[in-house]
Formats: C-alpha cells, structure tokens, sequence
C-alpha cells in the first residue's frame, strides 16, 4: 500500500510496549513466512522492520549471524531485551544501507506494504545480497480489509498493491521470483469496537481526529454488515514472496 500524506503521522514506535497483546495477524504472518526460511542453510541473515520480533523468535539460533534492524528506537531497545544473542542496529528500511552485497538472506515481515516507493526499496535491498543471496519477505496485499474499505466508503489512508503488481514491481528491479503465494484468513472479534483497538494498538492506524458520531456509525455499520455467529470479522491476505538476483 502506499502512504497517505496523514499516514506519516502514524507511529509504531509509541505502541511498542503493548504491540504483540494486538499484533495476532502480524504474529501468524511471521509463522507462515518461517516456514520458507528456516529450512535455507544460510550463513548471515539481516531481517529488516523486526519490530518486537514476531519473525525474530523463529530466525534465533539458526544463523551465524543474525542482525535484526527498525527504524523505531523503542522496538530495537525492546527486540534487544528480548532476543540478547541477537545483533541489533536501527536501520531505515528504505533507504540505501552501507552493507551492500554481504547478506545471504535479507527478510522481513508486514513491513514491505508501507512503503511508499517499493520500486526504490527493493532495488536498495537488491543491492545488500550476496551473488547467490535471497530476499524472502512477507506483507500484507489487496484485498486485505475489504470490510473497512466498503464501511468507509473507500476512505483510507492505506492503498492495497494486489499480488501481480507486487510481482512486477520486483521483477522490474533485476530480481527473479522463485515463488510467490498468498493466503486469506479471516479474523473474529468480540465487536467492530475490538476490531479498532486492533488496529490502534499496533500503531498502524492514523491520528486524526474522528467524530463521536463518526465513530458509532463506524461501529453500527460494520457490525451490521460483517457479523456472524462466530463474531464481527475482518479478512486479511497476507503474502510471502521468495526472490533471487537475476544474473543473466
């Protein structure tokens, strides 16, 4: 998805303490991504956007080197507590590293749909492999909360990119893909209310200022379109993504 000039105002950092109690769908889209990594013999593995470490805890211990880097202060101090073997830098994404070309494996996890050039941020991440390196990385792609698009009327700071326009964009930066998949789940909440504080509590939700009255009619809609008897839900598709050098 791309930024919204009010998405820049969003914060992860200031949720850093209570972000795994509301991160479950960012939590499962670590485990899924594990599943093509940890199987690699690589030597040294750089994971970008480690926040608190959802993908961290899997990556421990299977490498020689493991670097885990964000650009939020607050989530390296809190990935270093948690993971102390670990290497740990803050980093920015998405702009060019100093590193270039020393990494096997370079991955992330729910980070790469927030870029808001993601042309520019793969050909920096191109440039930090190794000849025979990987990128394996996993993000969120469209049609990923379709219920809130549809309750909003379209009104959001978040624009989805769907599976082949992320397939273009790598293979528009020198990178071969060696695999792609996705996979659609459906999340349940106790009520619309729940499902916002959801969102609010990993950060990723933007700061400005909504109406009492916006807000109820939020929730009534919602509640009344996409409830069931499990609960009220929201449909996320996330994507994982196998990358290599395109040498020839």
């Amino acid at each position: 998805m791309n930024r919204n000039p009010e998405h820049s105002r969003a914060s992860f950092g200031k949720k850093a303490g209570n972000y795994e109690a509301h991160a479950f769908v960012q939590s499962d889209a670590a485990a899924w991504l594990a599943e093509w990594i940890l199987p690699l013999k690589y030597t040294r593995c750089l994971e970008l956007g480690a926040g608190t470490g959802l993908l961290t805890r899997h990556l421990e211990g299977k490498f020689e080197h493991l670097e885990c880097s964000d650009i939020e202060p607050a989530m390296v101090a809190l990935c270093q507590s948690k993971f102390p073997a670990v290497t740990h830098r803050v980093r920015d994404a998405w702009q060019k590293q100093p590193d270039t070309g020393k990494w096997d494996l370079v991955t992330a996890s729910s980070v790469l749909q927030w870029a808001n050039d993601p042309k520019a941020v793969m050909q920096n991440w191109r440039e930090l492999l190794r000849p025979d390196g990987k990128i394996i990385a996993g993000f969120f792609v469209k049609p990923s909360l379709p219920e809130m698009h549809e309750v909003t009327g379209g009104k959001s700071p978040l624009i989805w990119r769907d599976v082949p326009t992320w397939k273009a964009i790598f293979e528009s930066t020198g990178l071969q893909v060696e695999r792609i998949e996705d996979k659609t789940t459906r999340y349940y909440y106790k009520s619309a209310l729940d499902f916002w504080k959801s969102i609010h509590g990993t950060g990723a939700a933007v700061s400005r200022k909504i109406s009492p009255s916006q807000m109820m009619r939020f929730f009534r809609d919602y509640e009344s379109k996409f409830c069931d008897k499990d609960g009220v839900y929201a449909t996320w598709t996330f994507c994982r993504v196998e990358l290599m050098l395109c040498l020839n």
